[in-house]
């Protein structure tokens, strides 16, 4: 069964969510059923059963998505050059300004000091958050403390009178251009600013598509199900499901706008963002048709991305056009969202 399992995930990238939406769900889980297979296949071989044939099959037939969820990298380069560019994405979680409490209070300057350390030249943040009678004075704020020369923010939705929810990049290249990404029916779920790098032209997408909007107690069910309660069991179960058929699909339409734009775009490319989706998803299939994951050119490990309390999910991404070489990719591991940052470094062939 667990060999099966490995299988549909190898499927699920090929296969668009509105033709089938349920085998999706596997992609959710590929590190840990890869991990499983890996430890029946050291058993069975250290026993000398035939049995050890199952899973080297099955790890086979899906070989391409070991790689997209597992690298190695020996030479890894932090050290930016000044003709050199670095992208920081990072899904902020509103700062934690929800929470309220004395944990979160610091959240946002810890953020900010985070990101002002770093010195990135491009900044994409998702979810983020401020409150305001002046209403983008925030923003430029942090412009100015990142020492930008630009910033494009987006809402998700109609801003409230002194609230900002939504998507933002901060640039230190001179901006000659925006849009953003939407459709009837659906939030804000892209946006792109045009910025001239060492007198070329190059677009910048940050990108935060549909989330699977589980709850705490969803997220808790899913870790500590509670199946002594079999009708309680049933309907938790249900309703889940329901939550990631309704996200795969709103992605998959998400996905179709953002290729369109990938197609019509003539300038080389940096998106960064967060899919809320692995790599073993038809998202990620499709947009690496067009972009290179800098991950797998320079990362490390699993790469987990999302700091939430389902294990391995690597959902944030750095893309870009082959014109770019990756010299680094870091995932940090600073502990202020339900996301954690990652980073590239890149320079032009």
């Amino acid at each position: 069964m667990i060999g099966l399992a490995l299988i549909l995930v190898t499927v699920a990238g090929n296969i668009a969510p509105s033709q089938n939406a349920w085998i999706q769900a596997f992609g959710l889980i590929y590190p840990i059923l890869f991990i499983v297979n890996l430890a029946f296949l050291v058993y069975w071989a250290l026993i000398k059963s035939r049995y050890a044939a199952i899973p080297i099959i099955v790890i086979l037939f899906g070989f391409n998505n070991v790689f997209d969820n597992f690298q190695i990298t020996f030479f890894n380069s932090d050290e930016k050059l000044e003709s050199e560019t670095k992208i920081i994405s990072y899904n902020v979680h509103n700062f934690g300004e929800q929470k309220k409490d004395d944990k979160s209070a610091n959240t946002k300057q810890e953020i900010i000091s985070f990101l002002l350390d770093q010195d990135a030249d491009i900044v994409c943040l998702q979810e983020y958050h401020s409150s305001s009678n002046k209403l983008y004075e925030p923003l430029k704020e942090i412009r100015d403390t990142l020492g930008a020369q630009s910033y494009y923010y987006e809402s998700y939705f109609n801003p409230r009178y002194n609230q900002l929810s939504g998507l933002v990049i901060f640039s230190k290249y001179k901006a000659v251009n925006k849009g953003k990404l939407k459709f009837t029916g659906s939030r804000s779920f892209g946006i792109f600013t045009d910025v001239i790098i060492d007198g070329d032209t190059v677009r910048v997408f940050n990108i935060h598509l549909a989330s699977i909007e589980l709850q705490p107690e969803d997220l808790d069910f899913v870790v500590n199900p509670e199946v002594e309660n079999s009708e309680r069991f049933r309907s938790q179960i249900h309703e889940i499901y329901n939550k990631l058929m309704q996200a795969f699909k709103l992605r998959e339409k998400q996905l179709e706008n953002i290729i369109i734009e990938l197609r019509k775009c003539h300038y080389p490319i940096i998106l960064g963002g967060d899919f809320n989706d692995t790599p073993s998803s038809w998202v990620y299939d499709q947009l690496t048709d067009y972009l290179d994951d800098t991950y797998i050119k320079k990362g490390s490990g699993i790469s987990r991305t999302y700091a939430g309390p389902l294990p391995l999910l690597r959902i944030d991404y750095i893309l870009i056009s082959d014109i770019f070489k990756t010299k680094n990719f870091t995932r940090h591991s600073l502990d202020k969202s339900d996301h954690y940052p990652i980073s590239a470094i890149l320079k032009s062939r």
